[in-house]
């Protein structure tokens, strides 16, 4: 009976061995990498905070502004007026001024507004073949005929309205009573303008209800 060769058992060589766990210890770490990279990229696709964004403010159309919300347009006279702050409308007229006397502030013809501390003004208007120089005298004998005001006005001032020449006559009805009577006049597109002011309650403060007077007048815009 032969003896028998010795048996050696085989282990694996500590080279290998070594290159095996460095190449598996280099995959992990690329791995890991890639896990970091994924996780901060993930992090800047997120939004930065949990808080929901703050809406832009909304922008309210021009025609909601309060503003243009007051303007009063004209039922029958081809104009609109923007009223100043303290001026509101009063009524609008039922019916077209035929062109002839000198309309007050209750007549059924007139736009009526309503300014400050008592102030009121009223408007009419109808076709016209005369300039603004002969319609301004027009106006001021049918007032005289209808009312206790004078034939000739004490102020006559050259104006505009809405970008039209006028004239703005001013008088106390009846002279010398201290009762302050204004009248703008114009001439747009054949059409002659006549705006009216006075203060019912007989103020002596003229200088005020002259100031509102203008301020209304520069709210008047024609629409043909």
């Amino acid at each position: 009976m032969t003896a028998a060769s010795p048996v050696t058992r085989h282990a694996p060589c500590a080279s290998h061995s070594g290159r095996h766990a460095a190449r598996w210890t280099g995959e992990v770490a690329a791995l890991l990498v890639l896990l970091i990279m994924a996780a901060v990229l993930a992090g800047c696709a997120a939004p930065a905070t949990t808080s929901p964004p703050k809406a832009s403010p909304a922008r309210s159309p021009a025609a909601s502004s309060p503003a243009t919300a007051r303007i009063v347009t004209s039922r029958h006279y081809g104009y609109t007026e923007a009223p100043p702050a303290g001026w509101h409308s009063g009524g609008q007229a039922t019916q077209h001024w035929d062109g002839t006397g000198a309309p007050g502030d209750e007549d059924s013809v007139v736009d009526l507004f309503h300014g400050p501390d008592g102030v009121e003004a009223w408007a009419i208007a109808a076709p016209t073949q005369q300039n603004l120089a002969a319609y301004a005298r027009t106006t001021t004998r049918a007032a005289a005929a209808a009312h206790p005001c004078p034939a000739i006005p004490q102020t006559d001032q050259a104006t505009t309205i809405g970008g039209a020449p006028a004239r703005l006559l001013g008088m106390q009805c009846p002279p010398g009573s201290g009762f302050l009577v204004e009248t703008a006049i114009t001439i747009h597109d054949g059409t002659g303008f006549v705006f009216t002011s006075q203060n019912p309650t007989g103020r002596a403060d003229h200088s005020a209800d002259r100031a509102a007077f203008r301020k209304f007048l520069a709210g008047i815009r024609f629409q043909r």
